[in-house]
């Protein structure tokens, strides 16, 4: 049973687990900004979304990105999380307050309704291949 289990082991190894080879994730690029209100007031908590308008550009996958935004409404969008940023390329913003772990004094009950869809939001980003400031204004 031992050999049977080694060499079914070994099989999987040699044979790998993935499908067929396919385009590669694109290398992200650093994207931050600030959400403020047209007031000029920052955003306090929420979060960002970036949804790439096109899945593969170039040879390369994109990705759906997020930032938190904190209380100077400041964020640092990426993959799950990971604040490393987007892959260049051309996006849709959508705006929402987090479902868990809000900021205490967050004013993203105000964000308008039309930042909180992908079918309604009119914000837009070009995420090129340096360093990129997206500074989003909620009017």
């Amino acid at each position: 049973m031992k050999r049977l289990m080694a060499v079914f082991v070994a099989a999987a190894a040699a044979g790998g687990c993935g499908g067929p080879p396919g385009a590669q994730v694109g290398t992200p690029v650093p994207t931050h900004g600030k959400v403020t209100f047209a007031d000029g007031s920052p955003l306090k908590g929420g979060i960002v979304y970036f949804t790439p308008l096109e899945a593969e550009t170039g040879g390369k996958l994109r990705y759906e990105g997020a930032g938190t935004v904190d209380a100077k409404g400041e964020y640092k969008a990426g993959l799950n999380g990971d604040g490393a940023g987007l892959v260049p390329g051309e996006y849709k913003i959508t705006v929402i307050p987090r479902e868990v772990g809000e900021l205490p004094g967050s004013n993203s009950n105000k964000i308008p309704a039309k930042y909180k869809e992908k079918g309604t939001t009119d914000l837009k980003a070009t995420i090129g291949t340096s360093d990129n400031t997206v500074d989003i204004v909620l009017k």
